[in-house]
């Protein structure tokens, strides 16, 4: 008949032989037996003597091991698990520790700097870890040994080795040349390609100026399922950096490398003409024209005011403040509305964070009061993709000298040239211009006699 263990000493009454509950834990217990065969007295003292050997995790010293029987799951390989092991002492006696130990490769205890004296009703905390280095299962045990008797295993250790399948996409991550003061980041997708749930315990990023986020840990990926990270770079100074993000992970951990060059902060802003001219004007009508101006350098440029100076000059798209990023463009409309017959000179002003500022734009129309000679050319629209205007060229002999008239693509399909004298021929062709400024060929040209006066 199989018993629970009772580490109590109590006293007996009754009847002997008959099983009893343990006053103290309530354990069902038998009468011990003597060599013999004969019951003890009815006053004898019971612990589950009857039993040959200890309790599981208890010496016969009194010492008791808490848990006895240690199961550190699925543990990544390249990574660890810790569990708190007690070592108390239970017997009436002190009990000097000399050695305490763990079998098995992959295990190991620490926390004992022996010999120590436990006693009676001392504990001890231990830490027990489990760092596996292959795939696979794994088992040991926990020795411990006393001054009065030789080493006895009091617990026993268990765990698995687990590998996971993380990727990471992109990998390696190279930001190129990014300038001081203007961070730039990229997205990263952390996917599980195993057949087994991983759990994410840590994402951290090394180098000084790299940094990552998107990951709240402890975070699970099912098999197939992925989580996104921002990397960031950040540079303090110019130069060339790398580092790593590292991904720990039940199953082992994934290293991400980054890599950057910090550099000098430059702020560019570009037009594309210095000088407007709109030719000969009626007075009552309006022309405009369009300038586009451009962040060229590798920081951001701030445009802070844009103001006009001139009589029956006028702006229109953009409104000042406005940030560039670098290679980004700005579209600028002047409109010329002259109230006066007459030269009428103007400049554009405006002031930014770059070298050149304040840049300026000159601005030049002749107010007429009756109506002066002018060309209106229609074309049809690209059937090519990414174009994003058109350029109009016009010549006195023919095609050798052409001379573009619009400093900057057209978005529409018509263009009227006011600045064309009485008398003479003209000749026009028209190309397409794409998102890279590339250029179609020439349409077919066109020729268009003014009338003398």
């Amino acid at each position: 008949m199989a018993h629970e263990w009772c580490v109590h000493s109590e006293r007996w009454g009754g009847n002997a032989g008959s099983p009893r509950d343990c006053k103290s834990c309530g354990k069902r217990c038998e009468r011990a037996r003597d060599v013999a065969g004969a019951f003890r007295s009815a006053r004898a003292t019971s612990g589950c003597i009857g039993f040959s050997g200890n309790p599981p995790g208890t010496s016969k010293t009194g010492l008791h091991l808490t848990p006895n029987a240690i199961d550190f799951g699925s543990v990544g390989v390249g990574s660890n698990a810790n569990q708190p092991v007690i070592v108390g002492n239970r017997g009436s006696k002190k009990v000097t520790l000399t050695n305490i130990s763990a079998t098995g490769s992959e295990f190991s205890i620490t926390g004992f700097s022996g010999p120590i004296v436990l006693q009676p009703g001392q504990t001890l905390k231990l830490t027990a870890a489990f760092a596996p280095t292959s795939a696979g299962q794994a088992s040991g045990n926990i020795s411990v040994t006393t001054a009065s008797q030789g080493p006895a295993m009091m617990a026993t250790l268990k765990g698995n080795g687990a590998t996971s399948l993380l990727s990471a996409t992109p990998s390696p991550v190279n930001f190129g040349n990014v300038s001081e003061g203007s961070p730039s980041t990229q997205t990263l997708k952390l996917s599980n390609e195993g057949a087994d749930s991983v759990v994410i315990t840590s994402v951290s990023a090394s180098g000084k100026d790299f940094s990552v986020s998107g990951v709240t840990t402890p975070q699970t990926l099912t098999p197939k399922q992925s989580v996104t990270l921002t990397a960031k770079f950040d540079p303090s100074s110019g130069g060339a950096e790398t580092g790593n993000i590292s991904v720990v992970a039940s199953g082992g951990a994934v290293q991400i490398g980054l890599s950057g060059t910090g550099i000098a902060p430059s702020v560019q802003l570009v037009p594309s003409t210095t000088a407007v001219a709109f030719g000969n004007v009626t007075v009552g009508k309006t022309m405009t024209q369009q300038v586009t101006l451009k962040s060229t350098g590798n920081s951001n440029a701030d445009i802070s005011n844009i103001t006009v100076n001139g009589s029956g000059y006028s702006l229109s798209g953009i409104s000042p403040p406005m940030k560039l990023d670098p290679n980004q463009s700005a579209v600028l409309t002047v409109s010329f509305d002259p109230k006066a017959a007459g030269n009428l000179p103007g400049t554009v002003t405006i002031n930014s964070n770059a070298p050149n500022s304040p840049l300026t734009i000159g601005l030049s129309g002749n107010g007429t009061t009756t109506e002066q000679p002018a060309v209106e050319l229609e074309w049809e629209q690209s059937t090519s993709s990414n174009i994003v205007g058109y350029y109009v060229y016009r010549d006195l002999k023919s095609g050798h000298s052409f001379s573009r008239l619009n400093s900057q693509p057209d978005s529409g399909t018509s263009y009227t040239d006011n600045t064309v004298a009485s008398g003479k021929t003209y000749i026009y062709v028209v190309t397409a211009v794409d998102s890279k400024n590339i250029q179609s060929p020439n349409s077919t040209p066109i020729t268009v006699s003014i009338p003398a006066n």
